[in-house]
C-alpha cells in the first residue's frame, strides 16, 4: 500500500523492480550526479503506466544510451548488488544483467560447468544491448550509430538464437582430446564485418566434450583452475551499427588450431532509431567438420582464409592467422573471376604457344623442363601477376603487412568458400615481394639452390634479404605453403582425413580416353600397375565405368582423359565435361544418377584425381562441377587441373602424385614434391594442380 492507502501496481519487469530500488537507494543523490533531465525522464517513466513490458524496456534503454553518467551508476550499482548479493555461495547466480525479454528463456541457470548433460550442441548467437545484456527482439531494426553486443555459445539449442531456425547439430564424438589433459578443446570465436565497427581479435572459448562452453581467466590451451563461479556461459563481442541505414552484415568463424569448424553470416537492419522492422537473421554458411567434439583429430592449420558474400556481389576474404585478423572488402565477384582467368591465361603462354595452323605448340622440352633463360622469364611474368593478386587481396599498406607477419614463414593454409560461393581465388599464384619490373630479373640463386637440393624446401635460406623486384620461386604462395581448400560438408560428416578401405594394396579404377597417344598411354598405364601392383580396374567407356564405381571397391579413382567445358548459347552456364573411350561423355549429373541403387561410396570414400583440361576449375559458368559432386557422393578429395595440359606433362604429373601417395604421404606433401620437382626442371605448371581436401588426407592405414 502507498502512504496514500493507494494499492502499488506490480512492477512491469524486473528492471523496474531494480531501478526503483536504485532510485530508493541513491535518493538525492541521483539528481546532482545525472542530471535534471534524466531524472525527469526516469521519473516519467515510472509514472506512466500506459507502457507496457516491451515499450518501458525499450524507454529505459533510450535513457541508458544518451545519460552516460547514469548509464554508468546504473551498471556499478548492478555490479556491486549482485556481488553482495553472491556472497560466499559457490555456484554462480544468473547475473541480473542478464534479464531476458518475456517470451525468451535462458537456457541454464546455473554457470557452466563440464558436468553438463551430453546431447547435440549448435552454436546460438543473439544480439543484447550492452548494458542490460537483455536480448534484442529479431524484429527489431537497430539504431544506426548505436552499441550493441553480440552474445555467442556452444551448447543446447537457445529459443532466442538467430540460428534456432538453421543451426546444425554436431553430435558427439570419441575421438581423443589433447586440450587441458582431455578433457575439452579451445577454440578462437572471431566476428569480422565490413558494415559494423567491431574489433578484429580472437576470443578464447572453451569447449567441454559434452554440455555447454565457457569463458573463464584461465589461459587459453593451458588447463583449467577455475571454478564454476569464475565462468561465463556467453562470449560477449562488443560492435557499433553503422551510420547507414540498410542491412549490415557480420561474418562468426569458430576455430580450433585455424581450422575453421564452422562460420555463420549475420544481417540485422539498422534504421535511424529503434523500431519494428526488418527480422534480424542469422545462417550457418560453412560446416569443416561434423562435431564440435571431433576438432582434437583436425591436424593443425598456420593460417585459415575464408571466403564469404559481401555486399552488392562483393566477395569477402578474411585472413586468420595466429595473430590479429586480416579483412579485406574490395574483391569484387568481376575482380575475382578476371584474376582467375588471367591467371590461367599466363598458365597457358607459360605451357604452349599458338601456331599458323590454330593448334598449340608446348613449350616444354622433351623432359617437360625448360631452359635457365625461359623458366626466369616464366617466373617474372608470374611474379608481375602475383604482385597484382596480393594487392587485390590486400589493397592497404597495413593489410600487407599484417598478411607478411601471417605469412612470411611456411604455413599450412585452409581455405574455405562459404557455400554457394562459386568463384575460387588463384591463391598458390600469390607473390609476396614487392615485384613491377617488366625485364626478368635473375632469379634468386639461393632459393634455385634449395629447390634443387629438397623436394620439401618451402623457404628461401636468404628470404631476408628479399628486396624490391627480387625474383625468387619462393615468393609464390603455392611453393611456400601448402595450401587446402576442403569443400563445406552437410550435417553429419566429418572432413574426411583418410582414403581408400584401408586394404593392404590400394584398388584404382581408371576411366581413360582412347583418343590419347596410344604409346605414352599405355607406358602411363604399365607405370600405374607398377605402383598399385596391378590392383586396377581400367575402363574406357561408359558401361565399364558405370559398373566399377557401382561396387565401390576402389581406393583411388583416376580420371586420365580430356575434361571440355562446351560453349553454352548465348553465355549460357556450362559445365566440364569428362570425355572417356572415343566419345563418351560424363556430366557431374550423371555420376549422381549412377549412384541410386549401389552401394555408396561412404566406406570406400576415394581419392579422385581428374588429369584432364579444366576438371577443376570453379566459377559462376561450372553450375555443377565435378568437386561438389564428389563431394556429395562421399569422395574424400579431389584434385584437378586448372588449365589444359599437354599429355606428357599430365602423365609425369600423375606418376609422381600417385607414387607418393601411395607411400603414405598426405595429399598436401605429395603434390608439394610434385610441384618442385618439375620447379627443379625449370617447369612452374606444377601450380596448375589444385587439391580440393585436407593436406593431412592419405590412404587409410597410412599414419606415418
Amino acid at each position: 500500500m502507498s502512504q496514500s492507502g493507494a494499492p502499488v501496481p506490480p512492477d512491469r519487469s524486473p528492471n523496474e523492480r531494480l531501478l526503483r530500488e536504485l532510485l530508493a537507494e541513491a535518493g538525492e543523490r541521483v539528481g546532482p550526479s545525472v542530471g535534471s533531465e534524466a531524472r525527469a525522464m526516469l521519473d516519467a517513466l515510472l509514472a506512466d503506466r500506459t507502457r507496457g513490458t516491451d515499450d518501458f524496456e525499450r524507454e529505459l534503454e533510450r535513457i541508458l544510451a544518451f545519460h552516460d553518467d547514469f548509464a554508468e551508476l546504473w551498471d556499478t550499482w548492478l555490479d556491486g548488488r549482485e556481488a553482495g548479493l553472491r556472497g560466499p555461495v559457490e555456484s554462480p547466480r544468473a547475473p541480473a544483467s542478464d534479464i531476458l525479454l518475456p517470451g525468451t528463456t535462458r537456457k541454464v541457470t546455473e554457470g557452466p560447468t563440464s558436468g553438463d548433460a551430453p546431447g547435440e550442441r549448435v552454436l546460438n548467437l543473439c544480439l543484447t544491448w550492452p548494458l542490460s545484456r537483455r536480448v534484442v527482439p529479431p524484429e527489431t531494426a537497430l539504431q544506426a550509430g548505436r552499441a550493441y553486443e553480440l552474445r555467442l555459445d556452444i551448447g543446447a539449442l537457445a529459443a532466442e538464437s538467430l540460428l534456432a531456425e538453421h543451426a546444425p547439430p554436431f553430435p558427439e564424438g570419441e575421438l581423443p582430446h589433447d586440450d587441458d589433459g582431455g578433457t575439452g578443446d579451445w577454440l578462437d570465436i572471431i566476428v569480422l564485418s565490413d558494415d559494423f565497427t567491431v574489433s578484429a581479435e580472437r576470443h578464447p572459448y572453451f569447449l567441454p566434450l559434452s554440455g555447454s562452453g565457457w569463458v573463464c581467466p584461465c589461459p587459453a590451451g593451458g588447463g583449467h583452475e577455475c571454478g564454476p563461479q569464475h565462468r561465463s556461459e556467453y562470449v560477449r563481442i562488443p560492435l557499433t551499427t553503422p551510420l547507414e541505414t540498410g542491412p549490415s552484415r557480420l561474418r562468426v568463424i569458430v576455430t580450433h588450431q585455424s581450422n575453421q569448424l564452422q562460420s555463420a553470416s549475420v544481417t540485422a537492419w539498422v534504421a535511424s532509431c529503434e523500431r519494428t522492422g526488418v527480422p534480424s537473421s542469422a545462417v550457418v554458411d560453412f560446416t569443416l567438420t561434423a562435431g564440435f567434439s571431433a576438432v582434437a583429430a583436425l591436424p593443425a592449420c598456420g593460417v585459415g582464409i575464408r571466403v564469404g558474400h559481401g555486399a552488392k556481389g562483393a566477395l569477402t576474404v578474411d585472413v586468420l592467422g595466429t595473430g590479429t585478423p586480416v579483412s579485406t572488402f574490395r574483391l569484387t565477384e568481376l575482380l575475382a573471376l578476371e584474376a582467375l582467368n588471367t591467371t590461367r591465361d599466363n598458365l597457358d603462354h607459360v605451357h604452349a604457344e599458338p601456331t599458323a595452323n590454330g593448334v598449340a605448340r608446348s613449350r616444354l622440352q622433351p623432359n617437360n623442363g625448360k631452359g635457365i633463360g625461359e623458366a626466369a622469364d616464366d617466373l617474372s611474368r608470374l611474379a608481375r601477376h602475383g604482385w597484382r593478386l596480393l594487392n587485390l587481396l590486400a589493397p592497404h599498406a597495413e593489410q600487407r603487412a599484417l598478411l607478411a607477419r601471417a605469412l612470411s614463414a611456411p604455413a599450412d593454409i585452409q581455405v574455405c568458400r562459404e557455400s554457394s560461393q562459386d568463384i575460387m581465388f588463384p591463391w598458390a599464384f600469390v607473390y609476396d615481394i614487392p615485384f613491377d619490373s617488366e625485364t626478368t630479373p635473375p632469379v634468386c640463386a639461393a632459393g634455385e639452390s634449395a629447390v634443387a637440393a629438397d623436394l620439401d624446401a618451402r623457404a628461401c635460406p636468404d628470404a631476408d634479404n628479399h628486396g624490391y623486384n627480387t625474383l625468387c620461386p619462393f615468393g609464390f604462395w603455392g611453393f611456400r605453403h601448402l595450401i587446402e581448400q576442403p569443400p563445406s560438408l552437410l550435417p553429419g560428416r566429418a572432413l574426411p582425413l583418410h582414403a581408400g578401405r584401408g586394404a593392404e594394396v590400394p584398388h584404382m579404377t581408371v576411366a581413360r580416353s582412347l583418343t590419347l597417344d596410344e604409346h605414352r598411354s599405355d607406358r602411363h598405364m604399365a607405370v600405374l600397375r607398377e605402383t598399385f601392383r596391378d590392383e586396377i580396374t581400367d575402363c574406357a567407356d561408359l558401361v565399364s565405368l558405370q559398373a566399377a564405381l557401382g561396387a565401390g571397391q576402389h581406393d583411388c579413382l583416376y580420371f586420365y582423359c580430356h575434361g571440355r567445358r562446351p560453349d553454352g548459347p548465348h553465355g549460357r552456364a556450362t559445365t566440364t565435361v569428362l570425355e572417356i573411350g572415343y566419345e563418351d561423355r560424363i556430366e557431374p549429373s550423371a555420376l549422381t544418377a549412377w549412384e541410386a541403387g549401389t552401394v555408396g561410396w561412404k566406406h570406400s570414400t576415394p581419392l579422385v584425381f581428374m588429369n584432364g583440361c579444366h576438371t577443376a576449375d570453379i566459377d559462376p559458368m561450372t553450375w555443377l562441377g565435378f568437386v561438389d559432386a564428389f563431394s556429395g557422393l562421399y569422395a574424400a578429395g579431389t584434385v584437378g587441373t586448372e588449365i589444359a595440359v599437354e599429355q606428357a606433362l599430365a602423365t609425369e604429373v600423375a606418376e609422381e602424385f600417385w607414387r607418393h601417395f601411395v607411400a603414405g604421404e598426405g595429399v598436401g606433401t605429395a603434390l608439394h614434391r610434385v610441384r618442385m620437382a618439375l620447379l627443379g626442371k625449370g617447369n612452374v605448371l606444377g601450380l596448375a594442380y589444385t587439391a580440393y581436401c585436407s593436406n593431412s588426407l592419405r590412404l587409410r592405414g597410412d599414419d606415418r
